[in-house]
């Protein structure tokens, strides 16, 4: 069933009662927008409904699509989920939800006979992670390959920017260089062909997937203008994280008219400058897209204190920066953020325990209504608090943690993980509608059973039944173990079929990150299965049900809890930090804004001293924070 297009004028939004004035303003928008979105401005939530909008009153016509690029996979599939949730069906399958690596790599896997000869990589070829000490070498390598007048210019290339910056803000030369006049020309050259020729197999990083993309839509211009038919309005989250090459890519595909980009982010949470990031995104999307800015003004994330305190630092950021609107209760009458200071780890790890422990009891919390964040090293604090935690009967799961080739968090949002998720429930006797209906659409969705065949969903609704009935029967009596952990990850993904999965799901055409995924299943299942005695324990313990996350300030990048602790805010942690340094600012000011009712910071002399960081304490003594003494 097709349905009618709606009237601009008439349309409402679709799940919520309405949108703050502005973002009715960016909502409307025929051309492209760069939205100006702070923390808990509900960035997805526009551009679902900024979707919905679109598909719904025919300004995106069949069989035309929306593309939605993101940076993270849960970003991507979280998006992905709402406009299902907000489109009917018919219109939600012509919105593509996808990162930015995914969409670029599979560009070069689909156009790879279109690159020019000279920066062909084989078919196939594999994904590289150079570590810091492989750049290095590379370019020791190069620079001994170079003219004596170049050298000195090589020796200062810093590997942790020179693939981001030098590389990824280089295009590729469409015909055969005849001559490289600078040093940097003679770097990048040679490490790309390095990476394409070097061995039997390219082994290729994403930033030269990036720079391949791009050269393949500006050196085939019949490709690039398909590109352009297909995707009339693209979307581009978390707009402040765009490197060098990611903007290029975007400028070269999509910046020649005729499409309209919805750029969304907010420059004071930029914090992937260590990554490449752009520090002009906004401006230059803005004057190359000929874009219009607006700001979002309100905060449905954080309570009123919260909001007054986190406009301190936005303002040491941005001194433009606007008042912005608490949408939100306030639950707290005191307390809401502060400062503990502490002498020793023992003291700080022990207090931070029971004060959870006390506060979930009082307020019937749960440990997922808190988190700490770190500046980096998690597994160093795990190992530290980890202790204190289950003294007191609690238990912290390291998100960042390594599970085969992904980790918890990428684990925990990926699509093929939540389908399987959902049969495991299913198949151990759990009745959950949400389950079902996660599954039945999923495999509705692989089979090509749209909601007007009801033969096929019939007949495919026997087959769930018929498999989840026969795995039932096989585990009924079985407690966990990791040889079933093991065989039930197989048979779900048997039954689901791997090659239609990747038919159907757009982020695992052309690449193996279901194949990441599978194995991170199975492996994350059996650790599971080791550590519980019934099936209901396992699944909690697979999803983390009863453990408090802890996870990077990185990591934390578009979630939100109850209640916020950042841990180590010392000069050890920060030990890259200078006074004023905007980076290390925007990084401060996205951990205050995960917080809905509270966020505390916790020092510790044993760790290190404050004069690097006196900066980050300055600012919230002048916000009238209170400093805490938990020995």
């Amino acid at each position: 069933m097709t349905s009618r297009p709606i009237t601009p004028e008439a349309w409402r939004p679709r799940g919520i009662s309405n949108l703050e004035p502005n973002a009715w303003t960016a909502l409307r928008q025929t051309g492209s927008t760069s939205v100006v979105a702070g923390p808990g401005a509900g960035k997805s939530e526009f551009l679902a409904q900024r979707a919905a909008y679109l598909l719904e009153t025919g300004l995106c016509k069949a069989p035309k699509q929306i593309l939605a690029i993101s940076f993270k996979a849960d970003a991507a599939a979280n998006l992905a989920a709402r406009v299902r949730k907000r489109c009917p069906p018919e219109l939600a399958e012509r919105f593509t939800s996808i990162t930015f690596d995914a969409f670029t790599k599979s560009l070069v896997d689909r156009f790879l006979a279109a690159i020019p000869q000279h920066w062909r990589p084989t078919r196939p070829y594999e994904i590289g992670f150079p570590s810091r000490r492989m750049v290095i070498d590379e370019l020791n390598s190069i620079r001994g390959l170079a003219q004596p007048a170049w050298q000195a210019r090589i020796a200062a290339f810093a590997p942790d920017r020179f693939e981001a910056v030098n590389v990824g803000g280089h295009r590729l030369a469409v015909e055969v260089p005849q001559l490289l006049t600078t040093a940097e020309e003679f770097a990048i050259y040679h490490w790309l062909h390095r990476q394409l020729f070097g061995t039997e197999m390219s082994k290729l990083t994403f930033v030269t997937l990036n720079r391949l993309a791009e050269l393949i839509v500006r050196a085939n211009p019949k490709i690039a203008r398909a590109l352009r038919m297909t995707y009339p309005y693209v979307f581009v989250d978390e707009f402040q994280d765009t490197s060098f090459a990611q903007y290029d890519f975007l400028l070269s595909t999509f910046g020649q008219g005729g499409t309209a980009v919805t750029a969304v982010g907010d420059h004071k949470q930029r914090i992937m400058g260590w990554a490449g990031a752009r520090q002009d995104a906004f401006e230059r999307f803005e004057a190359d897209f000929g874009a219009q800015r607006v700001n979002l003004l309100f905060n449905f994330r954080s309570s009123p204190e919260l909001v007054r305190i986190q406009h301190f630092v936005a303002q040491t950021l941005d001194p433009q920066s606007p008042q912005i609107q608490s949408q939100a209760a306030s639950q707290l009458d005191s307390d809401v953020v502060q400062v503990w200071k502490s002498s020793s780890t023992v003291a700080e790890g022990q207090r931070l325990a029971q004060w959870i422990a006390a506060d979930m009891a009082a307020r019937q919390k749960q440990p997922r209504d808190y988190v700490l964040l770190v500046r980096q090293r998690p597994d160093q604090f795990e190992e530290e608090l980890q202790p204190r935690f289950a003294a007191v009967g609690l238990s912290l799961r390291n998100e960042s943690r390594t599970i085969g080739r992904t980790n918890v968090q990428d684990l925990m949002v990926d699509e093929a993980a939540s389908i399987a998720l959902a049969a495991l429930r299913l198949a151990t006797g759990q009745r959950s509608a949400a389950a079902w209906s996660t599954l039945s659409s999923a495999v509705y969705a692989i089979r090509g059973a749209d909601e007007d065949n009801e033969l096929l969903r019939d007949r495919a609704d026997r087959d769930i039944q018929d498999f989840l009935g026969r795995l039932r029967q096989d585990i009924r009596d079985e407690t966990p173990s990791t040889e079933l952990a093991v065989e039930i990850t197989q048979r779900i993904f048997e039954f689901l079929d791997v090659a239609a999965i990747k038919s159907t799901f757009s982020a695992y055409t052309r690449n193996d990150l279901l194949e990441v995924m599978i194995e991170g299943i199975s492996l994350h299942l059996q650790q599971a299965a080791s550590e519980t005695a019934n099936w209901p324990d396992c699944i909690d313990r697979f999803v983390g049900m009863n453990d408090i996350p802890l996870m990077t300030v990185h990591k934390s990048k578009g979630l939100e809890y109850d209640t916020v602790f950042f841990v180590g805010l010392d000069d050890q942690s920060w030990w890259s930090h200078t006074p004023g340094n905007p980076e290390g600012i925007a990084t401060f000011f996205v951990a205050l804004s995960r917080a809905k009712q509270r966020a505390v910071f916790l020092f510790c002399e044993h760790r290190g001293a404050r004069r690097q960081i006196a900066d980050l304490y300055q600012m919230l003594t002048d916000a009238g924070v209170e400093e805490v003494d938990v020995n």
